[in-house]
């Protein structure tokens, strides 16, 4: 039996796990189950239990846990939590500097302190004045975070209120100099601050996952999956759960270059909720350099360059009065899934005559079905009796709508979706993969009626509405992929945003519909490759890279990609050490735990890169990395002294400052 790693992958709408083999880098099991947003664990050990039943039988019965060398994890949890404000109450303590704009707590307090640009120390922390705001803080709170003025260029004093607020009160607590060495005040404090509330959330998760380890006895190493596709030990995510945001997309990337050896081109995954697009060059995402911008936070989370649609197998489909179609963002149960579940659901949809549905407000395949009670939330009293309505099983607006003797426009169920007491099912693509026959997994009854109710507001037949749906989603992707690319080119502009450049999208993707009046066909050509994965691409992919001109590939397990490219990462930590001119003269080292001096220029370079390959060493080797190899890259910045002849000489230019490079790779898994 070959070496094996198990990879789980939670998505939005469902959770993937896959068996992979190590050696010949192939699948040798997958499990997929639907995501319960509420609790992330118990989709992730429904996962496991699915997938080593499958691997069981693929393997006749017996399964070796020693094979196992790896258990790899990506997760929402981090981009949920941030978007719907959840985790823990943070402490912030701002040391020489009080935040001007909005941070994501109001537990915040600021002492003395902080650093010159040089890292020296402009004003001495009172370490009594910290003890007293801490400990006036400690029972509101659930954790802390630390952000000093400048302390990216001296931590030492972020260091020291960190340690004392450890002793005095044994709660969770990061630094902002433990996440970035990047400037930005605002940015890092932010950071610090998401950070320091997830750290309960991912803490329970581990837990979780690690018991439904145990329970089949698998010893292997747990490692989460970065926003930039890396990985990291559990320990390490346990710490710096924020570097977990956007790890669902990496992990896509990188599971998508895994199964088809792509390299070069332009990764999309259409999932249930949403559509990822990311350029691929030399084997790598690009990552965004100004740091993820996750829940309208913007973070010095180094995260892959990650664009995003409302675009999915879920999304819901809706026609005004009107007739205007849209697809997407929302997101909703199909309806054919639900029925699927409710059988008598079909006939209450059954039930809504023509003159029903064709004047209201209101899409009229609405079905609500009860989550949970809203918290701190008072219900009118006919919000309350929706909740009583449909708290045992979902039902339609229609019914609702009778049973409460209200105007369905005037039922008030939009709130409830929206502090997430309710969710919706309705119409949606998956249910027209249903009515035109590429998908056979549900109640196709239910997707015919709701796809009839629809086409009727359309006011054209439920074939031609049908066609419609299809032609809007393969016009939205085609927008995605050559807006991305455009963008990677270097444009300033979005062609669909701007009316003519959406008219001509809508003609190129639709160009073999010929209009009696067009005098113009056009057509496109990709120079690099697509690559399509997630559960849906099949139905739209063949047919848009024709209409594109794209060179396309559809991978095979296709459908858990994400899960591939949890085991397929390397373990890998990057830091940046500054070589600085000082203030009297010398050379100022800026590492990520330290500053010091130095008088000859060599001196200081050589500290630089041994003190930072044995840190950035040391790091990889707590992320789990084994077989570690360092690269370390330098440039040296100076500017032309000025009325100065030949610049390209030493003397005659200015030095500014040495940014060293230094990365460290490893295998996450050890022999």
């Amino acid at each position: 039996m070959a070496d094996v790693a198990l990879g789980i992958d939670t998505g939005g709408t469902f959770t993937d796990g896959v068996i992979f083999d190590l050696e010949n880098k192939t699948v040798k099991a997958k499990a997929k189950v639907e995501t319960t947003r509420h609790d992330l664990t118990l989709a992730v050990n429904r996962c496991l239990d699915r997938l080593l039943e499958a691997y069981r039988d693929s393997s006749g019965g017996a399964i070796d846990t020693g094979k196992f060398k790896m258990v790899a994890l990506s997760t929402t949890l981090a981009t949920n939590a941030i978007v719907e404000g959840q985790g823990a109450e943070v402490g912030l303590i701002q040391i020489g500097f009080a935040a001007h704009k909005g941070l994501p707590t109001p537990y915040s307090a600021v002492v003395p302190g902080g650093c010159t640009i040089k890292g020296r120390i402009r004003e001495e922390l009172d370490l009594d004045l910290v003890e007293k705001t801490v400990l006036e803080m400690k029972d509101q709170v659930d954790a802390f975070a630390v952000s000093g003025y400048l302390s990216v260029r001296n931590p030492v004093q972020e260091m020291e209120v960190t340690d004392l607020i450890r002793k005095l009160t044994g709660y969770p607590v990061v630094a902002a100099h433990q996440l970035s060495s990047d400037l930005g005040m605002h940015e890092r404090t932010v950071t610090a601050v998401l950070n320091a509330r997830l750290m309960p959330l991912i803490t329970s998760l581990m837990d979780s996952v690690k018991e439904g380890m145990e329970r089949f006895k698998i010893t292997a190493p747990l490692m989460v999956v970065r926003g930039d596709g890396s990985l990291i030990s559990e320990t390490k995510a346990r710490e710096k759960p924020i570097e977990t945001i956007l790890s669902g997309p990496a992990a896509s990337i990188i599971g998508a270059l895994t199964l088809t050896g792509v390299r070069e081109g332009i990764v999309v995954d259409m999932g249930g909720t949403t559509t990822d697009v990311a350029v691929l060059k030399n084997g790598r995402p690009s990552l965004n350099k100004e740091g993820a911008s996750v829940g309208g936070w913007l973070t010095r989370v180094k995260a892959a360059e990650i664009t995003t649609i409302g675009l999915g197998g879920d999304s819901l489909i809706q026609v005004s009065k009107n007739a205007v179609l849209t697809v997407g963002p929302q997101r909703v149960f199909p309806l054919s899934w639900i029925a699927d579940r409710y059988p008598y659901l079909t006939e209450e949809l059954a039930d809504i005559r023509p003159f029903d549905y064709t004047m209201m407000d209101t899409q009229p395949t609405t079905i609500l079905t009860y989550i949970k009670d809203p918290l701190n939330v008072k219900l009118t009293e006919t919000e309350q009796q929706i909740i009583d309505l449909i708290k045992e099983k979902p039902h339609t607006l229609h019914y609702i709508s009778r049973k409460l003797q209200k105007e369905i426009d005037l039922l008030p169920w939009q709130r409830l979706v929206n502090v997430a007491s309710v969710h919706r099912a309705s119409l949606t693509p998956s249910d027209i993969l249903h009515v035109n026959g590429q998908l056979d997994l549900w109640d196709k009854r239910a997707a015919e009626l709701g796809t009839a109710m629809l086409a009727d507001r359309y006011r054209q037949s439920t074939e031609t509405f049908v066609e419609s749906v299809i032609e809007e989603i393969l016009y939205m992707l085609a927008a995605l992929i050559i807006d991305r690319l455009m963008e990677e080119e270097g444009a300033k502009f979005s062609l669909s945003a701007e009316e003519g450049g959406s008219y001509l999208l809508r003609k190129l993707v639709a160009r073999d519909k010929h209009s009696l009046n067009e005098q113009v066909e056009w057509l496109a050509k990709l120079r690099c490759p697509v690559v399509a994965v997630g559960a849906p691409v099949d139905a739209y992919f063949p047919e848009l890279a024709d209409r594109i001109g794209a060179k396309l590939h559809l991978p095979s397990f296709a459908e858990v990609t994400n899960a591939v490219g949890t085991v397929s990462g390397k373990a890998v930590e990057r830091i940046t050490v500054l070589v600085k001119p000082g203030e009297g003269g010398g050379f100022l080292v800026h590492t990520p735990t330290r500053r010091e001096f130095f008088m000859i220029f060599e001196e200081a370079i050589e500290y630089a890169c041994k003190e930072g390959e044995r840190y950035v060493r040391d790091q990889a080797a707590a992320s789990g990395a084994a077989n570690i190899e360092t690269i370390v890259e330098r440039q040296d910045h100076y500017s032309k002294l000025a009325s100065t002849g030949d610049s390209d000489r030493l003397e005659n230019r200015l030095f500014i400052e040495s940014v060293i490079e230094i990365s460290a790779v490893g295998r996450p898994w050890s022999d």
